[in-house]
């Protein structure tokens, strides 16, 4: 996390020097000096003590390199969306970062508000319209260029737990897949609709009955099972070839 937040660019190289002799938190770059928020207090007093004239700019960060590393999302696996300042985008600049959905909805918000803070464009117009323009480990779930902040930390808190199988439940019917129902309807991960069947039927024992019957279970029509299991009690979702989420449909 970025802790020097706010950005003074003072006349000289003294001027700053005066007034950074007199806080403690703080980065001094030749004329500019950044400190934390809190501080910001703090600074406003030792301008005054150091007897300097007033900073040329304030907030000033598009002046100095985004440091965007300090924030941007490191792990290549959880649920993320790239964020996009749209002021610099309409002045043809790409001002951005790739931010962890998995975090709380409040602390997306503000590496969203931090990113903007260091747009280029930041001095000459106010930098907070932004947008979503990729995003990626979604598990096949479309995120809009305005998805509201709250729900995509929600869902993506839920699809690091559960993955692809949620994905699947919620690509089916987004209206109604909370925790709670997937929970309650997911069956599992199968082949197909007949292994699906075939589990079913030997935890239920009726495999073995057979086969102590001196019956084959291959003498079992699973095909046919599976269509009059999968009409009203049950749906399958196919994620890739000989790889399907069963869920019961009541």
């Amino acid at each position: 996390m970025n802790l020097f937040s706010n950005t003074l660019i003072f006349h000289s190289e003294l001027d700053a020097q005066l007034v950074a002799e007199q806080i403690y938190n703080y980065r001094l770059e030749g004329h500019i000096l950044t400190f934390p928020y809190q501080e910001k207090r703090a600074v406003e007093l030792a301008i005054g003590l150091a007897g300097v004239d007033l900073p040329i700019e304030e907030g000033a960060n598009c002046l100095l390199p985004f440091p965007k590393h300090e924030r941007e999302c490191q792990d290549d696996d959880v649920p993320q969306i790239y964020v996009a300042c749209l002021s610099a985008y309409n002045n043809g600049k790409l001002h951005g970062m790739w931010i962890d959905c998995t975090q709380d909805a409040s602390d997306i918000q503000d590496d969203i508000e931090w990113m903007l803070s260091w747009s280029p464009c930041c001095n000459y117009e106010a930098c907070e319209e932004w947008a979503i323009h990729d995003f990626q480990n979604w598990h096949g779930i479309h995120i809009d260029e305005y998805e509201d902040i709250e729900k995509l930390a929600e869902l993506a808190q839920i699809l690091a737990e559960h993955g692809e199988a949620y994905a699947a439940y919620y690509e089916y019917d987004s209206s109604d897949a909370t925790v709670e129902n997937f929970q309650e309807h997911y069956w599992g991960e199968y082949e197909n609709e007949e292994d699906f069947v075939y589990n079913q039927l030997e935890q239920q024992g009726l495999i073995k009955s057979l086969e102590d019957m001196g019956i084959p279970s291959f003498y079992l029509n699973l095909s046919a099972i599976a269509r009059d299991w999968f009409i009203d009690s049950y749906y399958s979702v196919e994620e890739s070839y000989n790889k399907v989420y069963v869920f019961s449909r009541h």
